[in-house]
Order: structure tokens, then C-alpha cells, then sequence
């Protein structure tokens, strides 16, 4: 089909200004009825057009840039959120909700009023070029006929903009919010208020709203994409959108796609993220995009998995590198590189390199290096500050990230200032902090999951102390008021000074001295009492350290035990290099408060780790009261240094 072109007469505001933001919007709608009449064209445009037509927009209402819905007339079947869904719609035949077919999309109940609604914040602000409507699996139920249009939180105040995701501190001159995690004062003939007093927060609220069309009412077909290209884009940044389905149905996406209003520093030699969505920038080019795409690299946050972040397909070529080039939202002078490999756990680059070109540059002959083959980590950020005399010369407009050879990267953050010399980054600035997600240390660690003890897998650490199901051995005792269960437990002590003659043979000679060194004492039992107070409150555990009694058994058996409760064994064997713990043969058992168990002379085991609630154990073991003698600690520091763990931990129980 080719393009065609629609207009539509559409009333468009006078400028005002007055004395309240909340007066703005009022006078705004008074004069919209004798405003004087536009035109809008617009192009429809084919499927296979899609890419490369809006190559150079952004799309503003998708979630991963903060879009999100905030009021809609009826979504019975299918929730409205699902319209700014990043990934593509999927399809579930045959699978059903107590409200009927499930659908990957927006659907309204049948025979509803002239059409369905929903209000949408924009993640950023921006002027709109045009728009994707998708019905994907949306066939007997699909909408016949959609519209858009759109709203400006404060038309004609000066909008005073803090963006916590960039950093960043600017005026806008039409009443822009980067989204709700913005902090905006807005200020009309010197009155100061907060955006809420101009944005309702219920439908009725929103249907008094003055909405500017943006996009007439156009026809859709069911299972299909449509693209709407304005044939020129507003002029005017909107905040807010309203989408319209007449008169019910369904639709599966939404795209908006358009250039984000730019939110700079007053001050221009304010460090900020030059390369950040909010400042304007965009992707203009890349080598290829198979997994994810490189817009993805300019998002806020740290993003969630794999999905929202730049990555290649695998390539076999020698010498092969990927890359991105990236136009920055204004041309400045870069003092911190951040290259965030978040969930690219085993698919990160080996380097990065990154290469600056200024405006006038404009066939990229003359690259200024920020960073050469700067090596990478996986699901790390990274952080590389840029020599001042590379700061301090020609303001760099664009940079191209290169990976070596290929692989994936999250985020790509380019700080600096619009002059020099630049500001210093503030203390409580969160630029060059890491902002550490909860398993960046720990996901590269040896995984084990607890199971439930028995004597038979216990049986090379130790023993498990507890009523037999059966033992012909047992006897009855105490006038027959009870039954005595004997050599549950082997009660060892290898030192030889602690031994006669006779039971070091019986114990196969395993002894090191025939008589007590001068330094130690004798080994006596000590029966003790153990007192677990402080129970794990989470279901994971980091393994820090083991520790072994070399020449002892050690017995914990649960005082009062009542099933109630109970506690986790960790075990490891000897490495054969050094006699150290190896982690490949490390163990982990969960134990009932009903049972105990007995390490056997030389195990390695982790301090009692106890759960549910506070535990006392009586203890047994035989100690001479000199340290090593009695028990000997491994630290696992350099295993979990060659693993990228920051703080110790080697390997995770999971109980």
C-alpha cells in the first residue's frame, strides 16, 4: 500500500500566560473553543518501512523508559500496562483466565461506551514524529479504529526540572518531568507548585482535560502492525498521551516515537550523562543488534535481565569487533566512561574500547580515544576516568563504543560537562557509585543446595546422632523403664599423649607424638554447653570460611529438641595439593532439632549455622586449650577474590 495522506481541522490553544500553573490549564481550554483551525497530515507506512523510518526517533511510552499507564476507562480481559511491553507480543492459544482468552495486550469488554481510553505518562517528554499500532493475535477482537492525543502538564509555565536518573538540574520552557521519580517545581509569574495541582489523578479529572490531537482517528486490521508517520512532527513536547480504541477491542503495542526534550544543567560546566535518553541523546548507527539493541545502552538504571541491554550475535571472524555510535544529547567534555555489564554474566566482551568525534567531525576521520581496550568484567560496572587532557580539549559530539570482539554491554554512560574546566561532582552525586544489585558478588560462586541428612550420606564426615528406627542391639534398662541404643558414635581423640599404648594400636597408629610437646597440654573431654542464638534470616548462606579439630571428634547434639527448628551442616574434604578444604567436594546438610550429629577428627565444617529459632546444643570434644591444636580456620579470601567476590564469600548454601 502506498502512503497516503489524511488531515484533520484540530483547535489548538492560545498562548496565555497566567497567574497559576493551575490557571494555565484553565485558561488553556477556555480559549481552545475560538482557536483558530490546523491541519495534521500524516503517512501511513508499510511494515517493512517501520525500521528504517523511525531510525532516528525514540520511542517515549515504552516501559523501560519509565512509560507507564495511569488511568484507563476498562481493561476486563488484558491490562493496558501491556501496550508499552519492550519485547514483542506473544501469543498463548488455548490459555485462559477466569475472564476469558488470554492476550498479550490491552482488551476492553464488549458494547462499552463510544470508545475505551487510557492516559499515559511518557517516560521522557518529547515531541512526537509518529506512532506503531500492533494487533498482534488480536483477530475477531481487535479495535477497528484507534486516535491519539496529547497533553502538556503545565502549557505555558517554566518547568524547573531535577532528573534523579541523569543527574542532572534545567528549565524547560513548555512544562516537561522526565517521569515520577523527577523532582519538579514548577513556576508561572513567580508562583512555585508541584505538578500534581495540574495533573488529575482520576478519570473524570482527565476527561476535563483540554487534549490536543495529535493522531486522527485511523482505521487498523486485526493481527497487524501499523505505522503513522506525522508528515511534520509537533512542535510542541507533550507529557502525557491519550489513547483511544473506538469503540472497543484490543491492541497489542503502543509506540510513540519522537525526540526527547532535552533536560541540561543551568550550569554549563555541571557534570552530567552526556549519553543519557534525558539529555537527548540517541543511537545513530551500529553493527548489529541480534539480541538486544543498542538504544538500550542509553536507559536509566540497571535494567532487569539480558533483555534490555546491547547484544551481538556471536561472530567467528578473526579481528572482529561490534560497535554503536552514539550522538550525545549536547557536545561536551567527558570526564568518567561507565560501562555497565549487568546479567551479562557469561556473555560480556573480552574490552571496550571507546572512540570520541566532535561536530565538525562529521565523516568520524579524526577519533579521539577515551578508553582503548579497556577490559571488562561480567555483570559489573565499570568505571574509567578520562585524562584531563583529554577532557580538556575539543568538546566531543559523538562516540562510537566498541566491542572486542563482540558480546554484550547494559548500559553506557558518557559524564562530563558542556564547558571547561568542569564542576566538581558533588559527594552525595550518585555519578561513579556503584550501584551494587544483589547477587553482582555471588552469582559467579559454587551453588549448593542443602538436603536433608542421613547416616549414610553423612557417613564420610561423620556420624548422625539419633533414635535408630531399628537396632537389635538395643536393650532395655532402668527396670525397663527405657531402651538403651549403644555406639551410635565413635568418641575419638588421636592425639597420642592423650592415649595409652594400647589404644594407639587399636586405633591403626594414627598418632604424631609419643609423648605431650612441652608447649601443649594433655587433651581432656570437654563437655560443653552451645548456645545458637541468632538464627539465619535468609535462604541463602556465603561460605566465608571452614575450620577442622585435627585430632578430635566434635559432637553437637540439640538440648530439648522438639523438631522444632533446627540447623544446616556444611562439609568439605581435603584438597590433596595442601591438605586445604576443596570446594569442589563441599557439602551441606539440613538437620532436625530431634537429631545431632558427631564430626568425625580432621573434617572440615562450617560454624554451627542454625535456623527457624534459637538453638542450645550440648557439645563434646577434646581440647588441650592451645589454638591450632584445638581447631585450625580456612578463610576463603583468594577463591573468592578469583571469582570477582567482594567481600569473601567462595560459595552459596541454599537452604
Amino acid at each position: 500500500m502506498s502512503p497516503a495522506t489524511t488531515a484533520i481541522a484540530t483547535a489548538i490553544p492560545s498562548d496565555v500566560t497566567p497567574t497559576s500553573t493551575v490557571a494555565a490549564v484553565k485558561v488553556a481550554v477556555a480559549d481552545a473553543a475560538a482557536a483558530p483551525a490546523a491541519v495534521i497530515a500524516y503517512q501511513t507506512i508499510e511494515v517493512a518501512d517501520l525500521a528504517a523510518t523511525f531510525a532516528g526517533y525514540v520511542d517515549l511510552a515504552v516501559k523501560t523508559r519509565g512509560g507507564k499507564v495511569l488511568v484507563t476507562s476498562d481493561e476486563l480481559f488484558a491490562e493496558s500496562h501491556n501496550l508499552l511491553t519492550a519485547a514483542a507480543p506473544i501469543s498463548r492459544k488455548g490459555h485462559f483466565t477466569p475472564k476469558g482468552a488470554w492476550f498479550d495486550g490491552w482488551e476492553t469488554r464488549r458494547h462499552g461506551p463510544e470508545f475505551d481510553w487510557c492516559v499515559i505518562q511518557l517516560g521522557y517528554p518529547g515531541t512526537v514524529a509518529g506512532f506503531e499500532v500492533d494487533t498482534a493475535f488480536f483477530t475477531g477482537n481487535h479495535s477497528p479504529f484507534v486516535s491519539v492525543e496529547g497533553f502538556v502538564a503545565s502549557p505555558s509555565a517554566t518547568v524547573a526540572i531535577v532528573d534523579v536518573k541523569n543527574g542532572t538540574r534545567g528549565v524547560a520552557d513548555n512544562g516537561a518531568t522526565s517521569d515520577q521519580s523527577s523532582i519538579v517545581a514548577v513556576a508561572a509569574s513567580g508562583a512555585a507548585t508541584s505538578l500534581a495541582t495540574v495533573v488529575p489523578y482520576t478519570a473524570e479529572g482527565w476527561e476535563q482535560v483540554q487534549w490536543t490531537p495529535i493522531l486522527p482517528k485511523v482505521a487498523l486490521s486485526p493481527d497487524s502492525r501499523h505505522g503513522f508517520k506525522l508528515e511534520v512532527p509537533t512542535t510542541e513536547f507533550f507529557t502525557h498521551i491519550r489513547f483511544r480504541m473506538f469503540p472497543d477491542g484490543g491492541v497489542a503495542r503502543l509506540r510513540v516515537y519522537g525526540n526527547v526534550h532535552q533536560v541540561l544543567p543551568e550550569d554549563k560546566a555541571d557534570v552530567f550523562d552526556l549519553a543519557a535518553v534525558g539529555a537527548g541523546a540517541r543511537v545513530e548507527a551500529f553493527s548489529d543488534a541480534h539480541f538486544g539493541h543498542p538504544s538500550n545502552l542509553l536507559l536509566p538504571g540497571r535494567g532487569h535481565d539480558m533483555s534490555d541491554g546491547w547484544e551481538t550475535k556471536r561472530s567467528r571472524a578473526p579481528g572482529h569487533v561490534d560497535w554503536s555510535l552514539i550522538k550525545l544529547g549536547v557536545a561536551g567534555h567527558p570526564t568518567l566512561i561507565e560501562i555497565d555489564t549487568a546479567h551479562y554474566m557469561g556473555n560480556p566482551p573480552k574490552s571496550v574500547t571507546l572512540l570520541g568525534y566532535t561536530a565538525e567531525d562529521t565523516l568520524q576521520e579524526k577519533p579521539i580515544t577515551l578508553l582503548s581496550e579497556a577490559p571488562v568484567k561480567p555483570h559489573r560496572q565499570h568505571f574509567f576516568e578520562i585524562p584531563s587532557e583529554v577532557s580538556s580539549g575539543p568538546a566531543i559530539a559523538s562516540v562510537k563504543v566498541v566491542m572486542i570482539p563482540d558480546g554484550g554491554i547494559k548500559r553506557v554512560r558518557v559524564f562530563g560537562s558542556q564547558s571547561w574546566p568542569a564542576n566538581a561532582v558533588p559527594a552525595n552525586s550518585p555519578i561513579g557509585q556503584r550501584q551494587t544489585l544483589p547477587d553482582e558478588d555471588t552469582w559467579n560462586l559454587l551453588t549448593i543446595e542443602a538436603e536433608p541428612i542421613t547416616k549414610e550420606a553423612f557417613a564420610p564426615w561423620g556420624q548422625v546422632i539419633e533414635v535408630p528406627t531399628y537396632d537389635p542391639n538395643s536393650i532395655k534398662v532402668n527396670q525397663g523403664t527405657a531402651e538403651k541404643f549403644s555406639q551410635i558414635g565413635q568418641f575419638s581423640n588421636l592425639r597420642s599423649y592423650a592415649l595409652n599404648d594400647d589404644s594407639i594400636v587399636a586405633n591403626g597408629n594414627k598418632s604424631l607424638d609419643k609423648t605431650c610437646p612441652e608447649d601443649h597440654k594433655p587433651a581432656t573431654a570437654n563437655i560443653a554447653i552451645f548456645q545458637c542464638y541468632k538464627p539465619v534470616e535468609t535462604t541463602e548462606l556465603g561460605v566465608r570460611l571452614l575450620e577442622r579439630h585435627a585430632y578430635s571428634s566434635q559432637m553437637f547434639v540439640p538440648m530439648g529438641g522438639d523438631g522444632n527448628g533446627g540447623f544446616v551442616v556444611v562439609v568439605a574434604k581435603d584438597r590433596t595439593s595442601d591438605g586445604n578444604p576443596d570446594l569442589s567436594t563441599l557439602k551441606a546438610f539440613t538437620v532436625a532439632n530431634s537429631q545431632g550429629i558427631n564430626y568425625k577428627p580432621n573434617v572440615w565444617h562450617h560454624p554451627m549455622i542454625v535456623t527457624g529459632r534459637p538453638v542450645t546444643f550440648l557439645t563434646i570434644t577434646h581440647e588441650s586449650g592451645v589454638g591450632r591444636d584445638d581447631c585450625e580456620e580456612y578463610w576463603f579470601k583468594k577463591e573468592a577474590a578469583a571469582v570477582g567476590s567482594q567481600d569473601g564469600v567462595a560459595a552459596i548454601v541454599r537452604i
